[in-house]
């Protein structure tokens, strides 16, 4: 289990450790010997249709409270797991994840074409490095053996296995390898949260492909809150629970440190291609910066993606607005006004208050931020709330932003 790293420390609930229906091994007896084990992380053995059917093979339940494109309804002998929008418009996804040992269910209705997942998998190859951080933090990371491209990745643990051999690139420049995939024939493809017509050829081999559309969740806790679905696929229903208290705690004791402090101007977004993005109001960044007790010039605006305004506009509105916080691969305050002339008449640029959000690269270029950040809301947060309010959290160190120097 992750500590904090920059609170008190924070204590995760106490988890009641049952097991066979006894409160203690003074009361297990023989009749229990056969019983599940608390947690889904084993096959079952020796099933017995007339004595177990009636068994709860998942004892260790897990409850959705911030996402909201994600369910896990529960059934004695699988989940059904449920993706509202697997893509952008796309209709609700339904998958089986079937206890590994026991009789696959008859189905009927929404779930008589829904994918079969024997649980716990071995075995999973993903579209997205912001799977990795999922796994790894359930002390799963051997569960991943394929990644879409290896150079975007980050992670010391996951660029071991890459050189090793032990994970597979399968996508690279995002060109699905159909062959690839069905000659490693693994558990499953989670994919990037977007339809790509090439999964077909992986189902059509009999590899289940679920969406893994976390990306859709307008809140940074309902984000990092898909790890309960990386522990239903490997059977580590109470890690999971514990990670992501800790996780939710951290996150809503900074927010609460910072409710009481004035709210600070600050510039956002950048250019691409000569328009200028910032997130809206209600969109997860807006929101990150809402609770970091950050104020910026459009975050009256609703919706869940990004805002695209003139230069000019955003000259006039915020041109004298500091600190500046981006998210551009920037290395310099040079490189900022190589990137384009015109970001030099803003008073950050000029007084060297501009952070961005590149920290940490990894020797292949990969940036931990777009790997880590999602499932580490908490440390983005400290982040933000860290160049905004600098008296707060003093002792934080900043993990994923820094401060751009003169090259």
């Amino acid at each position: 289990m992750h500590s904090a790293r920059f609170l008190l420390p924070i204590l995760a609930p106490t988890l009641a450790l049952t097991a066979c229906g006894a409160t203690g091994t003074e009361n297990a007896t023989d009749d229990t010997a056969s019983a599940p084990p608390a947690a889904s992380a084993d096959c079952v053995q020796d099933y017995d249709p007339q004595a177990d059917a009636d068994t709860d093979y998942f004892p260790e339940k897990l409850e959705l409270d911030h996402a909201e494109n994600l369910t896990i309804d529960y059934e004695n002998h699988y989940q059904v797991v449920t993706v509202e929008e697997p893509a952008p418009d796309a209709d609700p996804e339904r998958y089986v994840l079937l206890r590994c040992g026991l009789p696959e269910p008859e189905l009927t209705d929404e779930l008589a074409e829904a994918p079969v997942v024997e649980v716990p998998v071995d075995s999973v190859f993903s579209r997205s490095t912001t799977h990795l951080p999922l796994f790894q933090l359930l002390d799963r990371t051997e569960t991943v053996t394929g990644v879409a491209d290896g150079s975007t990745v980050s992670t010391t643990e996951y660029r071991e296995r890459l050189d090793d051999g032990d994970i597979v690139e399968f996508a690279v420049d995002q060109t699905l390898d159909q062959e690839l995939v069905i000659s490693h024939d693994p558990d499953l493809v989670m994919t990037a949260g977007v339809q790509d017509p090439d999964d077909q050829g992986v189902r059509d081999a009999g590899i289940p492909v679920i969406a893994n559309a976390e990306w859709l969740e307008p809140t940074p806790l309902g984000r990092a809150e898909w790890i309960k679905l990386a522990a239903a696929l490997t059977g580590t229903e109470r890690q999971a629970r514990a990670e992501f208290a800790d996780i939710e705690a951290d996150y809503r004791d900074i927010a609460e440190q910072v409710a009481d402090a004035e709210s600070v101007q600050v510039l956002t977004g950048q250019m691409r291609d000569g328009v200028w993005t910032v997130p809206a109001g209600d969109s997860y960044a807006g929101r990150l910066l809402a609770d970091a007790g950050a104020d910026y010039a459009w975050s009256d605006t609703t919706g869940g993606a990004s805002v695209e305004l003139d230069v000019e506009e955003v000259l006039a509105q915020a041109q004298d607005t500091t600190p500046w916080i981006a998210g551009a691969d920037w290395g310099s305050l040079d490189d900022v006004t190589a990137d384009d002339g015109r970001y030099a008449e803003f008073t950050a640029v000029t007084t060297g208050e501009v952070w961005t959000n590149n920290n940490k690269i990894g020797p292949t270029g990969g940036n931990l931020y777009w790997e880590e950040g999602v499932s580490r809301p908490d440390l983005v947060l400290a982040d933000l709330v860290r160049i905004v309010h600098p008296d707060l959290l003093e002792e934080h160190e900043l993990v994923y932003y820094r401060q751009l120097d003169e090259a």
